[in-house]
């Protein structure tokens, strides 16, 4: 039998290196993000450190802020992708009303 190839991708540290690199980028404080969203500012450098992950509603709530596509949020490659080809950003774009 044929073995299939296994493709094995890290959703934790993906989400914290493509975090980090969008708070970076936009130079927006660990304290500041927390405040904004109302939650610690330790659970947001557990998120961008890799050691856990926003549940559905803080994911929710960081998406909104961010003003991305969740699958940015995912991607290190972020900054080259196309949403238009992205079918999570194209659903997530559609759902906004945003065409």
């Amino acid at each position: 039998m044929a073995q299939k190839a296994h493709f094995h991708c890290d959703i934790r540290a993906s989400f914290a290196c493509a975090f980090g690199n969008w708070r970076r980028k936009h130079k927006i404080p660990l304290k500041k993000i927390a405040r904004d969203l109302g939650i610690s500012v330790s659970t947001v450098n557990l998120w961008e450190s890799g050691k856990r992950f926003p549940g559905g509603y803080n994911f929710e709530m960081l998406v909104d802020y961010a003003g991305l596509p969740p699958c940015k949020l995912f991607c290190v490659m972020a900054d080259n992708c196309v949403p238009t080809d992205c079918l999570l950003a194209t659903c997530t774009i559609a759902s906004k009303g945003v065409r």
